[in-house]
């Protein structure tokens, strides 16, 4: 083959410092192929799970880390590889399945450090469920000796927080702007939108009457026409516009909180073999 256990590892380590995750992939593969007796078996297959979770390859980076779970139960790789399996269900929006995962961890870990982090973990697919009470219980059970304490003592205040957001009226703004278009807009603080859907609206109307006044009552049929359109377009933006504030209000605030508190579970640590320590961590 022309190549060592010890080069290939560096190699692949290489390829993943420079973002080429999946020749990273091929390189580890090669490892576990030519060497299967080698004791970094586990952490090379872990490093393949990671490169597709790097790749944004969540599927095949969840797979890959159950396998792990499996075949290295006993190791650091197999316990990281749990809080993983949970990463890679989260990154796919799989928040019901990443809860019940990170609570399977919490049993299965009591006494363990990964256990306080699938409890945490645990709280943030709450949170991303808008569940704030539930999230906030999970927070305050976040166990003082964790390094997360402290982090999860300020989320379980902030969780109940989420409960006070400024909201819009969907009903509300829909009636206003059906009474007179444009105030639904304006009620969502959509100025431009209020001004135009007021102008539109109000030069059918214009034009409507013009056309009955001057006896045109085929050219008042086509601007009435395209005016309930209009006007039936208005109220729905305006219903549509406020819960896109309401979406967009939640989700700052959670954005807001996921950029100063959000936890990534740490790499697992390759071990010193052969007089070689290889760094996973960039």
């Amino acid at each position: 083959m022309g190549f060592s256990a010890d080069q290939l590892i560096a190699f692949a380590e290489h390829l993943m410092h420079e973002g080429e995750y999946f020749r990273a992939i091929t390189e580890y593969r090669r490892f576990l192929f030519y060497y299967p007796d080698d004791p970094r078996r586990a952490m090379v297959h872990f490093r393949i799970g990671l490169a597709f979770y790097r790749g944004e390859s969540y599927g095949e980076a969840l797979q890959t880390f159950r396998e792990v779970t499996r075949l290295y139960p006993n190791t650091a790789y197999g316990k990281q590889a749990w809080l993983w399996q949970g990463e890679s269900l989260t990154r796919q929006g799989q928040y019901t399945a990443a809860e019940e995962l990170y609570a399977e961890i919490t049993a299965r870990f009591p006494a363990d450090t990964i256990g306080q982090q699938a409890r945490y973990q645990r709280a943030w697919t709450l949170l991303y469920r808008r569940q704030w009470r539930d999230a906030a219980a999970q927070f305050q059970q976040v166990a003082p000796a964790s390094t997360l304490y402290q982090s999860a003592q300020f989320l379980a205040q902030a969780a109940l927080e989420g409960e006070h957001l400024p909201t819009k009226s969907p009903v509300l703004a829909g009636i206003l702007s059906g009474l007179l278009p444009g105030s639904g807009q304006l009620y969502n603080g959509r100025l431009g939108d209020a001004l135009l859907a007021f102008f539109l609206n109000g030069l059918f109307i214009v034009g409507i009457v013009e056309a009955v006044h001057n006896h045109a009552p085929t050219v008042a049929g086509i601007l009435g026409f395209f005016e309930a359109g209009w006007y039936t377009g208005n109220v729905y933006g305006a219903i549509n516009g406020a819960h896109k504030y309401n979406r967009y209000t939640t989700e700052t605030f959670l954005r807001n909180l996921d950029n100063r508190f959000r936890f990534v579970p740490p790499e697992a640590r390759a071990p010193r073999m052969f007089g070689v320590q290889f760094s996973l961590g960039f």
